[in-house]
């Protein structure tokens, strides 16, 4: 978690491009015809450029303030976040605990399966 004072940096930081979206949606020209993704209406349009205005500063800010605050840069930019070189390590070696945990698993699985198996076949031995 953020110190509080990066926290407060990061709030104006989308405070400003919040406003950097409303001002560019009041101030986009309307075309004469508006685009068939606003469906013909001028407020989802000024919405949709707002939106757009908005995710792309996200974009940009996003890695900006974690290379000249944290002095770090993502290595992957996607709908859930910004992923950096250390969480991508961590996610591959947790993924790799997981796999060896999975197989010691499987194992044990296919140990007690073949002791059922033997188990089962005494049985139909002593009654068939």
């Amino acid at each position: 978690m953020p110190a509080p004072h990066l926290r407060n940096l990061i709030r104006t930081l989308t405070f400003v491009v919040l406003s950097m979206a409303l001002a560019a949606s009041a101030a986009a020209p309307m075309p004469q015809d508006v685009p068939d993704v606003a469906f013909g209406q001028a407020g989802l349009y000024r919405l949709e450029v707002a939106l757009l205005v908005f995710y792309s500063g996200l974009l940009l800010v996003t890695p900006a303030f974690s290379g000249l605050v944290q002095g770090r840069l993502p290595i992957e930019i996607s709908t859930r976040g910004a992923k950096f070189a250390g969480q991508a390590d961590e996610s591959v070696e947790a993924a790799r605990v997981a796999i060896e945990r999975l197989e010691r698993i499987t194992d044990e699985l296919t140990e007690e399966l073949g002791a059922a198996d033997l188990r089962i076949k005494k049985i139909g031995e002593r009654h068939g």
